[in-house]
């Protein structure tokens, strides 16, 4: 996902210094200008967000994605493909000389099938909490400076410094930016549900230790959407 955003502010106010209104220009371009630069830095943020949560999303779909070891295997890494082959070859005693012929044993090679990589998986939330925690604490100052902007323009238009298309544009602009922002968290949100539930269902189809990675991605989700309800998009 690409999240766009025009940050017409600066452009706003600077229309605004043109009319000769040093004492208003004085007051509100610094501001825009770190409003337009903390925005960037942000929107930055939000892409690597809904990235990394992405990835989280990928690295837990079990179709193609498992690897792992089986009893009966030895140290051998089997695919998600030939997994199938694996089980079969010991339940039969053909792969080590193991022979494991009772649906117990068969029970418990799939059972050490890694369905999904959990050490990757682990990883990568690593780095989608860090990178949400960045997000999150950023979003209220950010918030904050938008109301602010937002002020500026109202007293802009009341003074006349700026007429009302200037006005709506500049509205719009923070509108846009804060919708780009709330659609990440949603993005962010909605993978790592979906992380959740292939999770859950690699734990239904037997592949244990995943409890600590179901409660991670939970918690991604709560958060994201915790910061979403902080938005208000106008």
């Amino acid at each position: 996902m690409q999240i766009r955003t025009q940050i017409m502010i600066p452009f706003i106010l600077a229309a605004v210094a043109a009319c000769g209104q040093a004492e208003i220009s004085s007051r509100s371009v610094t501001p825009a200008m770190s409003f337009a630069t903390a925005s960037a830095k942000m929107d930055a943020q939000a892409v690597a967000l809904t990235e990394l949560s992405q990835r989280i999303v990928v690295q837990t779909t079990l179709k193609g994605a498992g690897i792992g070891a089986a009893v009966g295997c030895g140290i051998a890494v089997v695919s998600a493909g030939n997994a199938h082959n694996c089980i079969a070859a010991a339940a039969t005693g053909a792969v080590g000389g193991a022979v494991i012929g009772n649906i117990a044993g068969k029970r418990e090679v799939a059972r050490r099938i890694e369905l999904i990589s959990p050490s990757a998986v682990v990883r990568t939330l690593r780095k989608t909490n860090d990178q949400m925690a960045m997000v999150a604490s950023s979003l209220p100052a950010r918030l904050a400076r938008q109301d602010e902007v937002l002020a500026q323009l109202e007293l802009h238009r009341a003074t006349g410094a700026i007429d009302a298309i200037a006005y709506r544009e500049g509205r719009a602009a923070i509108t846009a930016e804060r919708q780009a922002m709330a659609d990440a968290l949603i993005q962010t949100q909605s993978h790592a549900d979906q992380a959740t539930a292939n999770l859950l269902a690699a734990r239904a189809e037997g592949q244990t230790g995943l409890d600590w990675h179901i409660g991670a991605t939970r918690k991604l989700a709560h958060e994201a959407s915790s910061a979403r309800s902080a938005i208000s998009l106008l």
